[in-house]
């Protein structure tokens, strides 16, 4: 294997997530990839913006954690991923995330009676599962206000109701509303540092391919500074890696939330989309260097992809 590509550096990592539970080495790692261990040290940090221990240390926390929440001991999900004794696991566990191991559980159990997800420790805050329209929006401004984001309500409201006509009578796969899935990546841009008007173009980064509306219609209806933006989200593939970082931010969030929602599409459709982030949104999510956007990426690609 030659890494000199996204595509070969996707292959490592794909390597790394079949063996987390074996003690994995750089040197053996760097054999693999049919390099010397000195120079695969420098081309893992420049693609990755980490070391590949600290990225192998992370998976297997992340691994370690999912076990966790699903009621298995501390001290065998340790030893299962090479850590020789609880208080080591417990150290780098603290390290990574800034709590215990122990406090897993009764984090499960708070996150899940708020709709939450219990690996917001790890990933992107998400707003409940199955809420409607109108709980997703409140919520959009409540993310909004956190990250200090000044709301102008009349302006606001009427870009949310260009999206619910933009998307009228349109159903995703779970038959929710359309539209509750473009708030969804409203939220995930708030959570990005985006912009406001990246935000609100975020609504409607898809309306040409699923809405009623046509990109024509809406710049009749949508202040210029965000039609600017959403007439530049129409482009698709390889093209994506010479878009604007606006739009790049858009087609991340919007792939972000299509891939928490996989259960809802068939085993030949999550393992094409799953291939399709790996190869294509992972190399562009490592332009963002945002770690939990790529951990999220890439945990939830990888189940499929290595299929």
């Amino acid at each position: 294997m030659v890494l000199k590509s996204n595509e070969n550096v996707n292959m490592v990592l794909r390597y790394i997530d079949n063996h987390l539970e074996e003690n994995l080495t750089t040197k053996d790692i760097a054999k693999v990839a049919g390099y010397s261990k000195y120079h695969f040290i420098r081309l893992f940090k420049s693609c990755m913006n980490t070391t590949i221990m600290e990225y192998i240390n992370k998976r297997k926390l992340i691994k370690a954690s999912e076990q966790i929440l699903n009621g298995a001991k501390i001290i065998d999900v340790a030893i299962q991923f090479g850590w020789q004794s609880h208080s080591g696991f417990t150290k780098a566990f603290k390290k990574e995330f800034d709590f215990y191991p122990s406090l897993l559980r009764a984090m499960k159990i708070s996150l899940e009676s708020l709709g939450g997800s219990a690996m917001n420790h790890v990933f992107l805050e998400s707003a409940k599962t199955g809420a409607s329209k109108e709980e997703l929006l409140d919520f959009l401004q409540e993310k909004m206000n956190e990250n200090g984001i000044k709301i102008e309500t009349e302006r606001m409201n009427n870009v949310y109701q260009y999206a619910c006509e933009a998307y009228k009578g349109i159903k995703r796969y779970s038959g929710e509303e359309y539209v509750t899935h473009l708030l969804h990546v409203a939220i995930v841009l708030t959570q990005l540092g985006a912009q406001k008007q990246v935000i609100f173009a975020g609504m409607f980064c898809d309306v040409a391919k699923k809405g009623v509306q046509s990109i024509q219609e809406l710049e009749k209806k949508l202040p210029k500074e965000i039609y600017d933006i959403v007439s530049k989200t129409q482009v698709t593939g390889n093209d994506l890696s010479m878009a604007e970082d606006e739009v790049l931010l858009i087609k991340l969030a919007e792939r972000l939330h299509n891939m928490r929602t996989m259960e809802f599409v068939d085993e030949s459709m999550r393992r094409e989309k799953s291939k399709e982030t790996v190869e294509l949104f992972m190399p562009l999510a490592r332009k963002t260097k945002n770690i939990k956007l790529m951990d999220e990426l890439n945990e939830l690609s990888m189940e499929y992809y290595m299929k």
